[in-house]
């Protein structure tokens, strides 16, 4: 589903943005930025993925897609980072918050992040 689907289906949705960074420091100041997401950084595997990854994720109303994109995509690249677009996750066909995010063995909790 691209962004224009999604604008069709209206309504609040869970979505999440990708995010990598070359240090820590630029990925940490960028979750500090986005204090209205909730986020998820993962250390780099040297092998595969020599950067970090931050998930910034949050209920967004698809009718304001376009611009939440626009808007995350300004902080990263302020941190320093590559912006790597978003998704919307389902299960059961219907959109559902991205299990990256809630999983707490998948990378380290950012600043934004629930607390057990």
């Amino acid at each position: 589903m691209n962004v224009s689907d999604v604008n069709e289906v209206g309504g609040s949705i869970p979505y999440t943005h990708w995010a990598y960074f070359p240090d820590r420091a630029g990925a940490e100041a960028c979750a500090r930025d986005l204090a209205d997401y909730v986020t998820r950084l993962s250390e780099p595997d040297l092998e595969s993925a020599p950067q970090w990854r931050l998930l910034a994720a949050r209920d967004v109303d698809a009718h304001r897609l376009d611009e939440r994109h626009r808007e995350v995509e300004a902080v990263v690249t302020r941190h320093g980072g590559e912006y790597d677009g978003g998704e919307v996750t389902y299960a059961s066909g219907r959109p559902a918050v991205d299990p990256m995010v809630v999983d707490r063995s998948e990378g380290r909790s950012g600043p934004n992040s629930p607390k057990p």
